[in-house]
């Protein structure tokens, strides 16, 4: 044989910068391979890139992960897979290699920069021999090892991990709260106003609704936890709003131009000073003046030094947050600069925050919902311990707009942090045309349960992997265990959402996907609408991205609910993907599918001979008017199985909607309803 053969050493970048909108830099770089036969095998070095500027780039930082592909090419130029490859690091504490156990786009070994290492250069190599002769391909890797600077004392408090999750803004340990109060005949009538920026543990600010709901067209940024405002666990930082009195509306914080076209603003008053543009940091700038993702903000204030921390110990109650949408223009203090929201404009815009309470609030009619940050793999920037408690999603997220949006980016709700609960929560349609989510999520410690979707989001449940956070997150143990339960998930399925859950990723990092286990249980799904498809699946339940992760589904409720009497509802799907997908004791219509149509991609699903339903009649209390209770005589009363794998602080203990505890008798129902 001809010994014109060549290995290539192909590494393939996927990092994540900035925040959990994976900004993926992908690049493949094929360098020259020394040979032992010269002569007739001269070294040739060829690159071929998927990302423009970051094709040879060998400086890595400390914590940094990549994929390399690593495969022996023949003079043919194909691969042969039974050549054996020898790959290692000349210094695994800078840089170690490892094959992955499966091979993806992106690669089949794993280069990781320990968060630990110190600045210096290692060597990766790779060698193979074929018929006596030996290639090798060797790449010299620059690290920077992380900052060793040590935040102050005053400001690194909201980074200290809670020891059980914060249910509650606490400011118990305040001797004295200081009051601001912004309304009509208040001591402030607007929210520009306040001295934002100065506000801190033990302030809360009451903000009173207006008569006749009128709005206040402004914009906040909340500071707070950072050692400029200090806060502690007992010791929070609150905004309130205050309901009218007769009607009950929560005061509205709105994004758009008043009635007499007069834009919002982003503005504060400091004591003695006239008003000035709120100091978020990325206004430093001259050439942005004004901040664009964010109606209520959250975030530090210019000239912020990142190694304090992020901002916390906050709690944001009862508002009416809308309108910051694609096309809506506010100003800055004095009128003289005007900005649009861009596409990701977000009605609640959390930059990184640590022990954060949303709880009560309404937000809509924005880019996004709500969205909360962790970004560039660091302790100072990680959002944590996040509570988000019966809060009101709805007509979020954006139809497609030509060169700016696909309208598949924007949704109800966009988290990732470490640690995370959303409860009682409401999710409704998001904007017509869009195809966003109900509720994303790339967080460790992922806790859904007692919230309702009734929706026509793409996805009810799109659980993704970490690519801001990164091994803060995904190295958590509490990543690979998710819990959703108590829920009610009401929908329609239409063109756009035949999804309920999709666990897995999304970065093409697959070692960071989820793959552990989704526990689904007692939650209860109703899929309105007559069959349209024959015995064909218009929904599908699960569907999971990696091999080895497994659904554990139990005591759930599959209810395929026709709008013709008497017609068959539409088919359900339980899997699709790859994984496992094991069934206890549901309560499953007759006609539903273990299998989507032409499924071909390896999931398999368990236990489907343990499902009741044979009759497709639940005997609810009053499907006509949304009641899934359990009614008398029903099938799904005491039918539920134990869940003696759970400990107690996971066993469902509340209903969906508002804060209703679920009847404990011993024996549970099937469903998030007892009866």
């Amino acid at each position: 044989m001809k010994l014109h053969q060549k290995l290539l050493l192909k590494l393939s970048s996927a990092l994540a910068f900035g925040c959990c909108l994976a900004i993926t830099s992908v690049s493949v770089i094929s360098l020259s391979v020394q040979t032992a036969n010269a002569a007739t095998s001269p070294a040739r070095i060829g690159f071929s890139s998927k990302t423009v500027g970051f094709e040879a780039s060998n400086a890595r930082n400390a914590g940094s992960m990549e994929y390399a592909l690593i495969e022996f090419i023949t003079e043919a130029g194909t691969t042969d897979a039974s050549v054996a490859i020898t790959v290692s690091s000349s210094n695994p504490a800078l840089i170690s290699v490892s094959k992955v156990a499966v091979a993806n786009a992106l690669g089949n070994y794993l280069l990781a920069v320990p968060a630990s290492a110190p600045s210096g250069t290692a060597t990766i190599t790779a060698s193979a021999t074929v018929a006596g002769v030996t290639y090798t391909r060797s790449r010299v890797f620059v690290i920077t090892a992380a900052s060793t600077s040590i935040p102050p004392v005053s400001g690194s408090s909201t980074i200290t991990r809670a020891t059980t999750p914060t249910m509650n803004a606490d400011q118990s340990g305040c001797a004295v709260i200081n009051y601001y109060d912004v309304g009509v005949g208040k001591a402030y009538t607007a929210l520009g106003q306040l001295p934002w920026s100065l506000l801190k543990g033990c302030d809360t600010v009451r903000i009173y609704a207006k008569p006749n709901n009128l709005p206040y067209h402004e914009m906040i940024l909340i500071s707070a936890g950072t050692n400029l405002t200090p806060t502690a666990p007992n010791k929070f930082m609150r905004v309130i709003g205050v309901p009218d009195p007769v009607t009950g509306a929560r005061p509205i914080i709105d994004g758009a131009p008043d009635a007499q076209g007069k834009l919002a603003t982003q503005l504060e008053t400091l004591p003695g000073q006239a008003a000035r543009t709120l100091q978020y940091h990325d206004n430093a700038s001259t050439t942005r003046a004004l901040y664009k993702l964010g109606l209520v903000m959250v975030g530090p204030q210019a000239g912020y030094n990142y190694n304090n921390g992020p901002v916390g110990y906050i709690g944001i109650e009862n508002l009416d947050i809308r309108n910051s949408v694609y096309g809506n223009s506010f100003s800055d203090a004095q009128g003289k600069k005007t900005d649009s929201y861009a596409s990701f404009g977000t009605c609640l815009f959390v930059e990184a925050a640590a022990h954060l309470v949303v709880k009560n609030n309404v937000m809509h009619n924005c880019g996004n919902g709500l969205f909360i940050n962790s970004k560039n793999g660091t302790l100072v920037e990680l959002s944590q311990d996040v509570l988000i408690e019966a809060n009101t999603f709805y007509n979020n997220g954006n139809a497609p707009i030509a060169n700016v949006t696909n309208g598949y980016s924007e949704h109800n709700s966009y988290t990732e942090a470490r640690d995370i609960i959303f409860q009682y929560n409401y999710f409704g349609d998001v904007r017509p045309g869009a195809f966003g989510d109900c509720l994303k999520d790339r967080s460790s410690g992922l806790i859904v349960r007692y919230n309702t979707f009734a929706s026509s989001c793409g996805l009810q449940l799109h659980l993704m992997d970490s690519t801001g956070g990164n091994a803060l997150i995904y190295g958590e143990p509490n990543y690979a265990s998710t819990y959703v339960y108590g829920n009610l998930f009401e929908v329609t399925p239409g063109s756009n959402n035949t999804n309920l859950v999709n666990y897995g990723g999304d970065s093409g990092l697959t070692a960071n996907y989820r793959q552990g286990t989704l526990f689904f249980y007692n939650n209860t799904m109703v899929v309105r609408g007559d069959a349209t498809h024959g015995i064909y699946p218009e929904t599908l339940m699960f569907n999971l991205g990696m091999p080895n992760a497994v659904a554990d589904v139990r005591n759930n409720l599959f209810y395929a609910l026709p709008v013709t009497p008497g017609a068959p509802g539409k088919v359900q799907a339980m899997a699709l993907g790859k994984g496992t997908v094991n069934m206890t004791n549901n309560w499953v219509s007759p006609n539903a599918a273990q299998y989507w149509e032409g499924h071909l991609t390896g999931a398999v699903v368990n236990g489907w001979s343990s499902n009741l339903g044979g009759n497709n009649n639940p005997v609810l209390a009053n499907v006509a008017q949304h009641d899934y209770r359990p009614a008398l005589g029903s099938p799904l009363i005491n039918a539920g199985n134990g869940l003696g794998n759970l400990t107690s602080n996971l066993l469902p203990v509340a209903q969906p909607g508002a804060v209703i505890l679920r009847k404990q008798d011993g024996m549970i129902d099937i469903g998030a309803f007892e009866f």
